[in-house]
């Protein structure tokens, strides 16, 4: 009789525990160490201040293919439509579970945000939010190839602009 006590109780845990373990292992797929997030940012206020014109994988550290450019208030479900993938920046799962409600549905909630999205091989290698007062990419218009983007320090010696492509 303590045995069929128990067994309801376990199969509820086993039951609740499969939606957590799918959970995690998205998490753990989806995750992006982020690495070089930081130095592109410095290194492209460094070229910014050159006022000469540069590629911008001459600003990253890490391989890459194509680059995506978002601009102000675009959702994360639309950033991963257009992209193909999903991922995330999150260093942990809780802050990840908490990016997947609606808090996290809208990462560029401001005029001033846009974000930058490195790819290799169809996978997030970078994801880069910058503030358009520091360079403004909102003139790029979907994915670029690194052969294509030739950047310059625009007219007010501030912000960097698309000079070619």
């Amino acid at each position: 009789m303590n045995k069929k006590k128990l067994v309801i109780p376990f199969i509820l845990l086993i039951v609740l525990l499969i939606p957590f373990g799918i959970s995690y292992f998205s998490f753990q797929s989806q995750q992006i160490s982020n690495q070089g997030a930081n130095e592109f940012t410095t290194r492209l206020q460094e070229a910014a201040a050159h006022h000469q014109s540069f590629k911008i994988s001459e600003l990253t550290s890490i391989d890459w293919d194509q680059i995506y450019v978002f601009k102000p208030y675009v959702t994360k479900s639309e950033m991963e439509k257009a992209t193909g993938i999903s991922w995330t920046t999150s260093h942990s799962y809780f802050g990840y579970l908490l990016n997947r409600t609606f808090l996290g549905e809208y990462p560029l909630d401001d005029d001033s945000l846009h974000k930058l999205v490195f790819m290799k091989n169809g996978k997030v290698v970078l994801d880069v939010t910058l503030n358009r007062s520091t360079a403004d990419f909102t003139a790029m218009k979907g994915f670029w190839r690194d052969k294509e983007v030739m950047l310059k320090t625009g007219e007010d010696g501030k912000r960097v602009v698309v000079s070619g492509h």
